[in-house]
């Protein structure tokens, strides 16, 4: 297993993304999501915004972390449910040095997009007349 690049308090390691966790917490939650699994940012963001006013965005935010930690086969650093439901902005925001870290490139950050395939016409033609 691997361990993660920066701690879960380890905030301030980079100023940008650590003011951008503070000030708009469910866009970076938004903007993580994305690159995690290729959720919809703004579908993400507004959810954990919605799920937070309950003090629930735990519940969206535990599997996102998980799917994070067994991409980049990480150890659970801090019990997920701990991290997503009493620190979540800093959670979000290591969340997001993480994904900077191991998807920069020399060429820039790589985001993950989905794909889908129709099957059933793959090879085929259309021929209008």
């Amino acid at each position: 297993m691997n361990t993660w690049n920066s701690g879960l308090f380890d905030c301030f390691s980079d100023s940008g993304i650590c003011l951008y966790g503070c000030f708009c917490t469910p866009c970076l939650y938004g903007k993580n999501a994305e690159k995690i699994d290729g959720s919809s940012c703004c579908n993400s963001g507004c959810l954990w915004y919605l799920m937070s006013g309950w003090s629930l965005c735990c519940l969206t935010h535990m599997p996102k972390r998980k799917a994070l930690r067994n991409r980049f086969d990480l150890q659970e650093d801090c019990n997920d449910c701990v991290a997503t439901t009493f620190c979540a902005p800093c959670a979000i925001c290591q969340e997001a040095r993480e994904l900077k870290s191991r998807l920069t490139t020399n060429e820039g950050p790589v985001v993950v997009q989905p794909v889908s395939a129709n099957y059933s016409t793959f090879g085929q033609s259309k021929v209008t007349k």
